[in-house]
């Protein structure tokens, strides 16, 4: 068994924390890796007191970690008490994608020190998290802000179920900072995978509440950045 296969199945049985609980984290919420640029480097910074090691690498949105078109270095490394470090990223620029922005899970494993009196006592790894956005030439950090106003709403109902459906014709992909849709005389709500990205030059569904009405709704989004922070607010009026 490996240890990532190991790391996989404490999650599941609820002994990895968040990355609010951990010692090492990342410095930021996400990353983002050009292609022209020699490499991206990504901060980490461990809060406490212990020296731990780390151990990094990268994976697909299907949690594949073969044929990944970035270069990790270094993939472990040891990080004294409150130190940073420095991970490197070197896109292999003949490998992704050339007409959209293209992204991948960097999972940071933290190993705790061996306790010195371990009777008795819980060892809890701690695994984080950031997704790293890959940019060809031509893409830029101006036009990922742009993208979010090109975005374009419709309705579908299925039964009783309705769906906001989002229409990205831009070559970037969109996380949501906000978003939510509500009619005149209704409650703004806010569907239930909010968190899933709209891919680029693709579309992507998010399903609504039944409390969100049946007529004519307001959507209101914003996206997040490329420092993980939210953007400026758009609205656009739907209509069954």
């Amino acid at each position: 068994m490996t240890f990532k296969q190991i790391c996989a199945g404490l999650l599941a049985a609820g002994l990895l924390s968040s990355m609010a609980d951990a010692a090492v984290r990342p410095q930021l919420t996400r990353a983002v890796a050009y292609a022209e640029d020699k490499e991206t480097t990504v901060g980490v910074i461990n809060d406490s007191d212990s020296t731990y090691m780390l151990q990094s690498w990268l994976e697909d949105l299907q949690g594949r970690d073969s044929g990944i078109p970035l270069v990790l270095t270094p993939p472990v490394m040891k990080m004294e008490g409150k130190s940073e470090g420095k991970l490197r990223l070197m896109v292999m620029r003949g490998e992704i994608p050339q007409d959209r922005e293209s992204v991948y899970w960097l999972s940071l494993q933290e190993i705790p020190p061996k306790a010195k009196d371990t009777a008795n006592r819980l060892v809890v790894a701690v695994r984080s998290r950031i997704k790293v956005f890959v940019r060809p030439a031509g893409l830029t950090s101006e036009g990922a802000r742009a993208s979010a106003g090109a975005l374009r709403w419709s309705l579908q109902r299925e039964g009783s179920q309705t769906w906001l459906v989002a229409t990205n014709p831009t070559p970037y992909y969109i996380s949501f900072g906000r978003l939510t849709a509500g009619c005149g005389s209704c409650k703004k709500v806010t569907p239930d995978n909010k968190n899933t990205m709209v891919p680029p030059q693709g579309s992507q569904r998010y399903s609504l509440p039944s409390q969100a009405g049946t007529g004519a709704m307001k959507v209101t989004w914003s996206a997040m950045n490329d420092w993980g922070g939210a953007g400026e607010e758009h609205s656009q009026e739907v209509r069954p």
